[in-house]
């Protein structure tokens, strides 16, 4: 009985914390999606900070209206940003920025760096959806790249699959491995490494970044206080 009073407790707070997290749309939107391409990518940056210092200060919005959401954005989405994430279990971006439904496009791979899939998933969500923002968020204690770490100091390859992670980490994280770095500057230099190689990507990607339409930015999570800090 005890612990099915403690399960009944987990789901009913995270029923509650999602619930919490769709945050009201704008009056103007009331009728309609919610506007995301008409949205600077820097206010859209402003945007996503504001929310992580309500999560820090856990300062969750209450909100019964979820239902309602759902129906107002079944037949179309205008997310104003775009976050890549790890995969993590503690690293949820909706929470984290206290963004509800329709407001962010998330791609979440271990490591949090773009392959040819989550370069397209992105590129679709700022051509098709007129999301002004990237964002490559890195988390603290990075158990991925802590193995490329590992795997590049001592130079002990990592099984199949996992080695698909360590191509796209290694090149960003070498140099800090050879000075000896922290895992932290690791992770840091992996956040900023896939920010920039989505802004290098061409031809849509690199374009969108040149003519202002876009902003790629990289960031790592704490995962103790909740705070995001921007690294680039």
């Amino acid at each position: 009985m005890q612990n099915d009073r403690i399960g009944f407790n987990r789901a009913a707070f995270l029923a509650g914390t999602l619930a919490a997290a769709s945050v009201a749309l704008p009056r103007a939107a009331r009728s309609a999606a919610p506007a995301g391409p008409g949205i600077a990518p820097d206010d859209a940056l402003v945007q996503m900070m504001a929310g992580n210092e309500k999560f820090v200060a856990n300062e969750f919005p209450a909100s019964n209206r979820v239902a309602e959401k759902r129906e107002l954005l079944k037949e179309t989405q205008a997310p104003f940003a775009a976050v890549l994430s790890c995969a993590d279990s503690r690293v949820i971006p909706e929470l984290i920025f206290i963004q509800g439904i329709g407001q962010l496009f998330v791609t979440r791979v271990a490591g949090n760096y773009p392959d040819d899939m989550v370069t397209g998933s992105l590129e679709y969500a700022i051509e098709h959806l007129g999301t002004r923002l990237i964002m490559v968020l890195g988390h603290q204690n990075c158990g991925a790249v802590k193995a490329v770490y590992s795997a590049i100091e001592t130079n002990t390859p990592l099984p199949k699959h996992l080695s698909t992670i360590e191509q796209y980490i290694r090149p960003g994280i070498e140099s800090v491995v050879s000075a000896r770095g922290s895992l932290r500057e690791a992770i840091e230099a992996n956040a900023r490494a896939a920010a920039a190689d989505l802004r290098a990507t061409p031809p849509f990607l690199t374009k969108a970044v040149q003519s202002g339409h876009l902003r790629v930015v990289s960031a790592v999570y704490q995962l103790g206080s909740g705070k995001v800090r921007i690294v680039d």
